[in-house]
């Protein structure tokens, strides 16, 4: 019995500039705020969890408004610590969401993190690419003349 590929969130958001990081926050928040396709059994097991990321989301939210526009160092400092925070309430939302992904595979789906397929591999062993044995070398120059 084969067991089907199932999906894995991507952590690229760890390494990604300030406007692209923000961008996926917002899809993360809009995603993870109500969605029904994720029972409440996850955020009841984890009660903190939800919560903080949102409030963090929200201060995050407003930090970048403002380093945007005023491009003040203390505003642009804020939100690198910010940015680190939220990167650890990521991964550990991801990890949760992977974990219950197993008995419920439509929540990883409708998370808003960026996905990538987990395919199994087979290993193959490679063969050396030598002629066959009924090809003579003289049967190749018959047939280019």
């Amino acid at each position: 019995m084969t067991r089907p590929s199932q999906s894995r969130i991507l952590r690229s958001y760890r390494n990604k500039a300030p406007s692209r990081f923000y961008n996926i926050l917002l899809r993360v928040w809009k995603c993870l705020t109500d969605n029904p396709k994720i029972p409440g059994s996850v955020w009841a097991a984890h009660p903190e969890l939800l919560s903080s990321f949102l409030a963090e989301a929200a201060k995050y939210h407003e930090v970048y408004q403002r380093a945007s526009l005023y491009s003040s160092k203390l505003d642009i400092a804020a939100r690198e610590v910010l940015q680190a925070q939220l990167v650890d309430h990521m991964d550990e939302i991801a990890s949760v969401l992977e974990a219950i992904s197993i008995r419920y595979p439509e929540v990883i789906v409708t998370s808003g993190f960026e996905l990538c397929k987990d395919h199994r591999t087979i290993s193959r062993t490679n063969i050396p690419q030598t002629p066959s044995e009924d090809v003579t070398v003289s049967d190749a120059e018959k047939t280019n003349s």
